[in-house]
């Protein structure tokens, strides 16, 4: 099916360090329409310390932490879980999304699903919008560099399979294409 409109929202979903962030960023200057870029860091930079990731949110188990999951082949992996309020702040998270694109504004959702709860939410939340879904795809060597680099917790790059209306790999040194620039008017 060809496409003959913008879509109201861009979701973008993988895992860390798989290049949403920078295919998002792309997108945004590539695009004449204005595309605010929100994802889960965004929300991330809102919850209170006490309930974040680190090992010093003392209310962590309830709002957002960091896990050990199964060993991958010997390899360690972390993951992050959400508590009962990591949820709800999730949840009202996708609810504002979707607020934005009901006032006019299309947005570009940069997201790595934490687990089935917030997958469906999503779904859920933005059932009704014109939604084009990415798979953003990375080497797990390139991702395990590029978390390396960020200074994050070994994470799980593999991440959940979902269906989306399409993929995009960002290995092999992939720059993402960026619109060229319009010369400023000339003063007649």
């Amino acid at each position: 099916m060809t496409r003959t409109s913008k879509p109201s929202v861009i979701f973008l979903n993988g895992a860390s360090s798989a290049g949403k962030t920078t295919l998002g960023t792309a997108l945004q200057d590539a695009l004449d329409e204005p595309y605010l870029l929100m994802g889960l860091d965004t929300c991330f930079a809102m919850v209170p310390s006490q309930w974040a990731g680190g090992s010093m949110g003392t209310h962590r188990a309830q709002g957002f932490q960091y896990v050990d999951l199964p060993d991958d082949n010997g390899q360690p992996v972390c993951g992050i879980a959400y508590g009962p309020i990591g949820l709800r702040m999730l949840q009202g998270f996708h609810r504002a999304v979707r607020e934005f694109v009901q006032a006019g504004n299309p947005v570009i959702v940069d997201e790595m699903m934490l687990g089935p709860e917030v997958r469906d939410h999503w779904f859920t939340t933005l059932a009704d919008l014109d939604v084009l879904t990415v798979g953003v795809r990375c080497d797990l060597a390139e991702l395990e560099r590029r978390e390396v680099t960020r200074k994050n917790p070994a994470g799980s790059p593999a991440g959940p399979r979902h269906a989306y209306t399409t993929e995009c790999t960002t290995t092999c040194g992939w720059t993402p294409p960026t619109r060229p620039q319009k010369p400023p008017p000339t003063k007649s």
